[in-house]
């Protein structure tokens, strides 16, 4: 293999090996820092806003079944309707409690936050284990090899710098393997720069510039709240209509 080949397999190599970290770290530790940052900031607006909708939907959908009855000549009995309307709104309203759910989990659970320097630490190690153990850079690893990398992607993912170093200390004798062929390293690097930049344009990360500034993070609850109370209008307006519907049946 010519000096130039190779020269360009290690670059491309090292560019792999920094973009699957990149990757890992998004996933395993920046969005969800800002998810949990997301949730305990608006969780709550959120959620309220989210009852009242599903309030005005069942609301609708009982207008109309009541409309229905009347238009049917049948007794409108509103303890069917309520009946039919639980079973109708049962997976919005599973919803709606597993978000108030994850709202209490996050608010009481107490995160251990990293020093700078375990932090510095666990991504200067982590990405060396990438580089030695990731299947992408090396298809033929061991059994041994393979269930290290796992052991160390977990231990990254909870921010466990004792398990990482643990993993340093069971690395096998580094082999001579052979070269990634160029396309295929190419082809991976494309796949991850694919693969960050649908991580930056969803959530939670799209999120982030949000997150960063605090007249925007009040703004935008401000915005929740407004909107709660226009929507407060709404059901007030729904069951009035009911209640008038209902006298002069």
């Amino acid at each position: 293999m010519s000096l130039i080949v190779h020269l360009e397999v290690t670059k491309l190599k090292e560019k792999l090996t920094q973009l699957i970290f990149e990757y890992d770290h998004l996933i395993d530790q920046v969005c969800p820092e800002i998810e949990r940052d997301y949730v305990l900031e608006f969780g709550m607006s959120e959620y309220e806003l989210y009852k009242i909708e599903l309030e005005i939907d069942k609301l609708k959908r009982k207008l109309q079944l009541i409309q229905i009855e009347i238009n049917n000549e049948n007794e409108v009995n509103l303890d069917k309707i309520e009946e039919k309307l639980n079973e109708e709104f049962d997976e919005y309203e599973k919803q709606l409690q597993a978000q108030i759910d994850e709202i209490k989990l996050l608010e009481n659970t107490d995160v251990r936050k990293l020093s700078e320097s375990e932090t510095k630490k666990i991504k200067k190690i982590y990405r060396m284990l990438i580089k030695r153990l990731h299947p992408d850079l090396h298809p033929n690893l061991s059994y041994l090899e393979i269930s290290l990398f796992y052991k160390a992607t977990n231990a990254f993912k909870k921010g466990d710098l004792k398990e990482l170093e643990s993993v340093v200390a069971l690395l096998p004798d580094e082999s001579v393997e052979e070269i990634s062929e160029i396309d295929n390293l190419k082809e991976l690097v494309k796949y991850y720069e694919d693969k960050i930049a649908e991580v930056k344009s969803e959530y939670p990360y799209n999120k982030k510039e949000l997150l960063s500034n605090k007249k925007s993070i009040e703004d935008y609850k401000k915005m929740i709240m407004d909107l709660i109370e226009d929507r407060k209008e709404d059901v007030e307006k729904l069951e009035n209509k009911i209640n008038n519907l209902i006298e002069n049946v």
